[in-house]
């Protein structure tokens, strides 16, 4: 292997460990599926003032 190929390739493969290593840090992969599942059920206040939002971008002048 040409030592070019790692010289280049090497701050790649260090931010990418990089990033996960601050992803795990973070919780991005301790997620379970019961929590997920609670957070996309929207409540109906959610629901009403994303049609209000929508209202107001839909109205014609």
């Amino acid at each position: 292997m040409d030592i070019r190929y790692l010289i280049v390739g090497a701050p790649f493969i260090v931010a990418f460990f990089y990033t996960l290593f601050w992803l795990k840090k973070w919780g991005a992969f301790n997620s379970s599926f019961d929590d997920n599942q609670k957070k996309l059920i929207p409540t109906n206040d959610s629901l009403q003032e994303n049609l209000i939002i929508e209202n107001i971008f839909l109205t014609k002048n």
